[in-house]
């Protein structure tokens, strides 16, 4: 009985780490939403980490999270960094051209 059991238990490790090997290293997640405004309105609050702060949901879960900004003052170049309590973490966004 033991037997049989430690060898369902090894069967079914083998077939997790099987499917885990047959899953790709990397991801990457994407996401969308639809805003019903004109692009003029909406680019430069995107483009000005500085701005970020009056629209942003995370900035609202940290009162305490401290920010930084380097580089160009808005569009490819900027560069925003944080660090924040466990529900916002520590992140670095820079802007980028972007590719035709």
């Amino acid at each position: 009985m033991l037997i049989t059991i430690a060898l369902v238990l090894v069967a079914l490790i083998l077939v997790v780490l099987g499917i885990a090997a047959a899953k790709p290293n990397e991801f990457r997640v994407q996401r969308s939403a639809r805003i019903n405004a004109a692009p003029d309105r909406i680019y430069p609050n995107i483009a000005d980490f500085h701005r970020w702060e009056a629209w942003s949901p995370w900035e609202k879960l940290d009162a305490e999270m401290a920010k930084s900004h380097s580089g160009s003052a808005s569009g490819p170049g900027a560069v925003y960094e944080w660090e924040g309590n466990n529900k916002v973490g520590k992140g670095r966004m820079e802007r980028h051209e972007r590719s035709p």
